[in-house]
């Protein structure tokens, strides 16, 4: 899903291209305790992206329960370490690749990847991405995806619930605890 990468300029002269450029990024190095985490400097080339990807400046990421059972080597869906974690993220789109109808230069967007997020710079599939509204901060946008899109996806696919039906919710926890249903089904 997401490609470490490096952000380039809007009018680099060719010789510039070609030089390596650095980024942080927070690579979990091994399965175990917080000591497994260490902030590491990139420095890759310009990424060439491909058709339908988009190179982002992450503004803030998120943290979720999944990455947590990662960071201890408890969720299959994330590569081995040495890993750039983070599924979720926003920030500003600083590339496009070819085939990119949808986003530009400049745009503030919410993203989702299965991992690398947990750094400055990142290439994630645009359709992977959503437009952010101008009064959202970036640490709103970041936290807001995996959150929401669970509480989405387990009433409106798994539950089913449509107008008209009721739902009992016995416990909320994190930012889920604010979702309103009744305005979901507007």
């Amino acid at each position: 899903f997401a490609k470490e990468a490096a952000a380039p300029t809007q009018h680099q002269h060719p010789a510039a291209e070609e030089k390596p450029i650095s980024w942080r990024a927070l690579v979990l190095t091994g399965h175990g305790g917080y000591d497994k985490m260490k902030l590491q400097v990139k420095t890759e080339s310009k990424p060439q992206l491909k058709a339908g990807e988009v190179l982002l400046r992450v503004k803030a990421s998120g943290l979720n329960f999944a990455e947590l059972l990662g960071r201890q080597g408890l969720y299959d869906m994330l590569p081995n370490p040495p890993v750039t974690m983070g599924m979720e993220g926003s920030g500003v789109v600083e590339a496009v690749g070819e085939d990119v109808k949808d986003r530009k230069v400049g745009d503030r967007v919410i993203a989702l990847s299965r991992s690398g997020m947990w750094q400055e710079v990142v290439v994630v599939s645009a359709d992977h991405t959503f437009p952010m509204p101008e009064h959202m901060s970036f640490e709103e946008g970041a936290a807001l995806p995996i959150n929401y899109l669970t509480a989405y996806l387990m009433l409106f696919d798994v539950a089913n619930v449509r107008p008209g039906k009721s739902v009992l919710i016995h416990m909320a926890a994190g930012k889920t605890h604010s979702v309103q249903t009744d305005k979901l089904m507007q």
